[in-house]
């Protein structure tokens, strides 16, 4: 019986009261945890402000039917001006800002990107309302979207700015003209040789003293009478002429060459050259 191995004899008794007095301490704060999360506010678990959701703004690119009456009259009324004075440039600049007020509050609200444009589609929709809806020219619908953008981004407007609040960010500014709000938005900008031709033709605005002493910008014509300038508009005429007729010829010349190109290599291939 020496070699006789120990049996040990587990007491299941003592095995359970030893699990059952396991201090659970450790895990304690998860369970706290869990029931805190179940008990709390959600929006204090996703930090959403209660009022995050309140005073939303309209940002479709579209033109409400009040827009597209605003700057349609203002554009007919421009478009019928057929003399040059001071009431009628007086009322020119007037009317040209009434559009810049109504789209620049218009554009406000809608998403630009981080150098500062409009998304592709909102470009597309605002071009097409101003040309369709309100009769405006194509160069003079580019110049009040283009000028309505900068001016946002400058003036850091809010989505939420009433036209009351652009007139006065225009007035703190003394933008009372299209030319005035030009020179602020775009003061880097050099002049394009189609803007000095006209006005080597046709004029320029320039600030004139009114009777009043005050300035206001007025179109002044040269002094280039109207038989002079149809002379020089049919030079132009003839010289566009002339480069279409020469660019056409060169594109004819090109198009024989690259055909008689394709026959040669066609030739080349034939007797398996």
């Amino acid at each position: 019986m020496a070699n006789a191995k120990k049996i040990v004899v587990s007491n299941k008794e003592d095995q359970i009261k030893t699990i059952k007095s396991v201090n659970f301490d450790n895990i304690t704060p998860i369970i706290k945890e869990d029931k805190k999360l179940k008990t709390s506010n959600i929006e204090d678990i996703i930090s959403i402000p209660k009022d995050a959701f309140k005073n939303q703004t309209n940002s479709d690119p579209r033109f409400t039917n009040d827009l597209v009456d605003t700057i349609r009259a203002s554009e007919t009324e421009i478009s019928g001006l057929k003399t040059t004075n001071s009431d009628n440039s007086k009322l020119v600049n007037e009317l040209k800002i009434d559009q810049y007020v109504g789209l620049i509050s218009h554009i406000a609200p809608l998403k630009l990107s981080a150098s500062g444009n409009l998304t592709k589609f909102d470009t597309r929709a605002i071009s097409e309302d101003l040309i369709n809806e309100c009769n405006m020219s194509s160069a003079n619908s580019k110049l009040l979207k283009d000028n309505s953008v900068k001016f946002v981004v400058k003036f850091d407007v809010p989505s939420q700015a009433t036209p009351e609040l652009i007139r006065e960010i225009m007035v703190e500014n003394e933008i009372t003209s299209q030319t005035k709000l030009k020179k602020i938005l775009n003061p880097q900008d050099e002049v394009l040789l189609g803007d000095k031709i006209a006005k080597m033709i046709y004029g320029k605005i320039k600030a004139v003293k009114n009777e009043d002493g005050k300035e206001e910008d007025m179109f002044v014509p040269t002094d280039l009478t109207a038989d002079d300038i149809q002379i020089i508009e049919e030079t132009l005429a003839d010289a566009k002429r002339m480069l279409d007729a020469h660019n056409k010829s060169v594109k004819d010349t090109t198009k024989d060459q690259n055909e008689d190109n394709v026959m040669v290599k066609d030739n080349l291939a034939n007797l398996g050259l």
